[in-house]
């Protein structure tokens, strides 16, 4: 930092006219040093590695080529743990939001959102406290109720103990197609990914939740608290 007043922070979005505005935007803030704007994951690996950073806002949804929202951020606490994270998505599910708090995001802030209240957000994440919007705040608390009553639902083959054995009778690509999904991204951009159709993917889903012995995506990411970190670990 130039001084203990200026915030050191980095932008990493692919999209061109979000990533100017938002260059545009920070640069009229005084306390705050853009120090980079990145559209490439790696650039910002790149950079990192040269430039200490006090605040990184991170789009989730990058290009079909690149890591996953959810590893990036698993990534870059394990080689930058002092770095603060804020979110900012499109994809403003509470399932999502929950698994970034727990991979150590400070902040989450929707793209439907306003600009000021990922400026006020930054602001907030700079001075060391989380920041989530009122109403994804409400939407967690009904999330986490939800977790809990499925919880009580849920049998003991589909609860806690058993779930490795579950997700051996999956396959590595019906694994790889519930860990992206799970992550927040789309089936098409799944199969953009790893260049299959759609409706390969699409199967691929389907076989995987009746294996695992469940019923919807609803119930797919309220299950997710048992295996995700298997899943991501596969």
């Amino acid at each position: 930092m130039k001084e203990s007043a200026i915030w050191q922070i980095a932008v990493l979005d692919d999209h061109p006219l979000i990533g100017k505005a938002m260059q545009y935007r920070l640069a009229q803030e005084p306390q705050l040093d853009l120090a980079g704007a990145f559209a490439q994951r790696q650039q910002l690996m790149n950079f990192l590695q040269r430039h200490p950073l006090d605040i990184l806002v991170l789009d989730y949804m990058l290009g079909e080529d690149q890591l996953d929202g959810l590893q990036m951020v698993k990534q870059l606490r394990l080689h930058y743990p002092q770095l603060k994270i804020l979110v900012s998505s499109a994809v403003e599910k509470p399932a999502i939001v929950q698994l970034l708090l727990k991979a150590g995001v400070q902040g989450f802030v929707g793209k439907s959102h306003d600009q000021e209240v990922l400026i006020d957000a930054i602001h907030q994440i700079c001075r060391g406290k989380r920041f989530l919007t009122p109403d994804m705040m409400l939407e967690l608390d009904k999330f986490q109720e939800s977790d809990r009553e499925m919880h009580d639902y849920l049998t003991p083959r589909q609860a806690g103990d058993d779930i490795s054995l579950l997700l051996r009778e999956l396959s590595p690509r019906e694994i790889e197609v519930i860990r992206c999904y799970l992550d927040g991204l789309s089936i098409t951009q799944i199969a953009g990914k790893y260049a299959r159709s759609r409706k390969t993917i699409s199967g691929q889903k389907q076989t995987a939740l009746r294996k695992l012995g469940l019923r919807s995506d609803l119930e797919l990411f309220k299950y997710k608290q048992y295996f995700t970190e298997l899943v991501t670990t596969q």
